[in-house]
């Protein structure tokens, strides 16, 4: 890897075109990003109009879900902040975002370690111990970039989205519909993956994404809504299998990111990721061989200070009838798929995250 391939990303892309600046085109189509917030439920027969003496908060209803007032509040808090942060100039918040980049890195001990230990593990002498700490700058920046790329977004029309992505390889999602078997698309915590979700809107297709529901509400309600204003259909990891079943079964598309830990044994398959045994999720592995599904690599990455969306050819799934060693050997393909777009932009990568956590188990 050449040293320049790890230098410092800053805040991510400019987005120019907010200033007139122009970009890559490809076809787009609008969407309706209304979404309601709901009503109070209805109280029954007997129900005081006020919480139970010692409840500091009371409930209502927001799709079939119980949210409380402070968490509602907290929602419309962070979306009116992000907006705000999204007027802004860039050079502000290209430097805002250098500053909490540089502050985070400094001030949190454990992440910065995982992040060091990882990169050490992965590239040994191939880098000496500054380019190590150079790329883990590179990596918090890159994160903390992400939220500044997404404030600027949330200005923009989902009409104009096309004016700041480029997407490569749109023919091999269309030869893959063409199938009808359906498509399942794979992706990594790479480049900003949060507009992995733009890709339905942008070729006007229906997708389905499965993702990880946040443990803190409000963020996890703001962030589903905000990938759901892209047409995406979202779905919750712990019961997606069989919705997702369903729709590679009519043909449609779905999508998950498979990079990071399995935490169960039981759900995932110990392959090598940068010469590691890593527990990898076998979900996308599964379904392929039990829909026989089209299976797309996506990734997103900023080249040339470009927003970059690229579709790879269909993955063909491996059979051999020993469904166990068909299932480790899908899955060890996908996660090596992933390695080779780690090493070409490995600044833009979610190092952060303790990718190794779970250990093979020692049967000796």
């Amino acid at each position: 890897m050449k040293l320049d391939s790890i230098r410092p990303v800053g805040t991510g892309v400019a987005l120019n075109g907010l200033n007139g600046n122009g970009g890559h085109e490809v076809q787009g189509v609008a969407i309706s990003l209304g979404a309601g917030h709901g009503r109070p439920a209805r109280m029954s027969e007997g129900q005081h109009p006020f919480p139970p003496a010692g409840r500091s908060e009371f409930l209502i209803k927001k799709n079939g879900e119980g949210v409380n007032l402070l968490n509602a509040a907290t929602y419309h808090g962070i979306s009116f902040f992000i907006l705000c942060i999204g007027v802004l100039p860039f050079s502000v918040t290209e430097w805002a975002g250098n500053s909490l980049a540089s502050l985070w890195f400094a001030i949190d001990k454990k992440h910065r370690q995982i992040t060091l230990d990882n990169i050490r593990q992965a590239y040994g002498n191939q880098l000496s111990d500054q380019q190590h700490r150079d790329l883990a700058r590179a990596v918090f920046k890159n994160t903390v970039g992400m939220f500044f790329e997404h404030a600027r977004f949330r200005r923009i029309h989902p009409w104009n989205y096309s004016k700041f992505l480029s997407i490569r390889g749109l023919v091999n999602l269309t030869i893959a519909r063409a199938r009808g078997k359906g498509v399942l698309c794979f992706s990594a915590h790479l480049g900003n993956w949060e507009l992995v979700p733009t890709i339905g809107h942008l070729v006007d297709i229906p997708i389905s994404i499965v993702y990880r529901k946040l443990k803190f509400p409000p963020l996890d309600r703001y962030v589903k809504e905000r990938r759901s204003a892209t047409g995406c259909r979202m779905l919750t990891m712990h019961r997606a299998l069989d919705e997702v079943m369903a729709s590679l079964t009519r043909g449609e598309v779905a999508g998950m990111i498979i990079d990071q830990n399995t935490s169960n044994r039981s759900h995932g398959a110990f392959v090598n990721f940068f010469g590691r045994k890593a527990c990898a999720n076998t979900g996308p592995a599964m379904l392929a061989l039990s829909t026989d599904a089209s299976v797309l690599p996506i990734f997103t990455f900023r080249e040339n200070g470009k927003f970059i969306i690229e579709i790879l050819p269909h993955v063909p799934t491996v059979r051999t009838g020993d469904y166990p060693t068909d299932l480790k050997e899908n899955t060890r393909i996908y996660n090596a798929i992933i390695e080779t777009y780690v090493k070409k932009y490995p600044e833009q990568w979610f190092w952060i995250h303790n990718r190794w956590r779970t250990k093979p188990v020692n049967k000796a």
